[in-house]
């Protein structure tokens, strides 16, 4: 019988489920994600890698969650730019801060590894396209605000600004300077948006 190594049964499945990540999020990290199996896993954390299956049903579930856990404090972030910016111009700005703050920081290096998952349950599918939706949302919002009444298509605005966000990533990353790559996506932004 394994040790219990907390006063409950639920915490010692936290503080298990916390290790077993902070382990797995490295090793993704090192071996990339082809190149970590359960057992590398399991090894890392100590446990038997049977006893690995009671937590995560495969790799592709452990990386998701890893994703998830790196991508939690962002998430509140970016929801809570609607309350900390009711202008919808000031909203976008801070969006393209954030998103390029996340996409330069250490814990993009796990959520890249998501696209090596080729086959994903529905399930698993349909919790890596909500840690892609909930930015957009934010955004897509403070676009039909800026627009008003114009009749232009705000979900192909909103895609356009995120993908010039994510080519801005790769430069703010590359040239190892966020600042300049924030202005001239703020200055890109404001002119597509301009009646």
């Amino acid at each position: 019988m394994p040790r219990i190594e907390a006063p409950t049964i639920q915490e010692h499945v936290r503080l298990q489920t916390e290790r077993l990540l902070d382990a797995a999020s490295a090793i993704f990290r090192r071996q990339g994600f082809h190149g970590t199996d359960m057992g590398d896993i399991a090894a890392a954390v100590g446990l038997a890698r049977n006893s690995l299956y009671r937590y995560y049903a495969n790799k592709e579930h452990i990386l998701v969650a890893c994703v998830q856990r790196d991508m939690g404090p962002f998430l509140a972030q970016i929801h809570a730019l609607e309350t900390r910016y009711p202008d919808a111009r000031a909203r976008i700005d801070a969006w393209i801060d954030l998103l390029i703050d996340i996409a330069t920081g250490p814990s993009h290096a796990t959520m890249d590894l998501i696209s090596e998952i080729r086959e994903a349950s529905p399930d698993l599918r349909r919790q890596i396209l909500e840690l892609h939706k909930a930015p957009n949302t934010v955004l897509e919002t403070a676009v039909r605000t800026v627009l008003g009444r114009q009749r232009r298509d705000s979900a192909l605005l909103t895609a356009m600004i995120a993908g010039m966000v994510q080519s801005g990533a790769g430069q703010a990353i590359r040239r190892k300077s966020q600042v300049a790559v924030k202005q001239e996506l703020k200055s890109a932004v404001a002119r597509l948006l301009r009646p």
